[in-house]
């Protein structure tokens, strides 16, 4: 099983929310369960967010949580398949940019068939709870 989620490390709120919810819910699994699930963070950030910077990223969350990244035309691959939204965003104020995304939680089974998508509003109890559901 996976957790999946699409953001980048230079995202100043919702990524880091998300990835510790993600983290919680993994923390609050039986361990049987939470031995057969994997976390992802795959970055729409290839640009910026190097092997290293993700390594150090997913660190500060969970020892588990495994940080993605490759090429463009890799993420692009990817984001296709997931339907995941993601543009740049020129920031004037900042001499940088931000990306506008999706912020789903995509829980895949074995089979990498979906079985569940969560949204921001979604609490760690209600994810929580249905990922035991889930999770044989």
């Amino acid at each position: 099983y996976k957790l999946i989620y699409f953001g980048l490390t230079y995202c100043p709120a919702i990524c880091p929310t998300e990835l510790q919810k993600m983290t919680q819910v993994v923390n609050g699994l039986p361990p049987a369960q939470a031995d057969k699930l994997t976390q992802l963070f795959i970055t729409i950030d290839p640009e910026r967010d190097s092997v290293d910077l993700m390594r150090d990223y997913v660190g500060l969350f969970h020892p588990n949580l495994v940080g993605l990244t490759g090429t463009r035309p890799q993420i692009d691959f990817v984001m296709k398949n997931y339907r995941i939204f993601a543009t740049r965003v020129e920031d004037p104020k900042l001499n940088d940019y931000t990306m506008d995304h999706s912020t789903f939680v995509y829980l895949m089974s074995p089979e990498d068939e979906l079985l569940a998508m969560y949204r921001t509003k979604d609490t760690v109890e209600t994810i929580l709870a249905d990922v035991k559901t889930r999770i044989h």
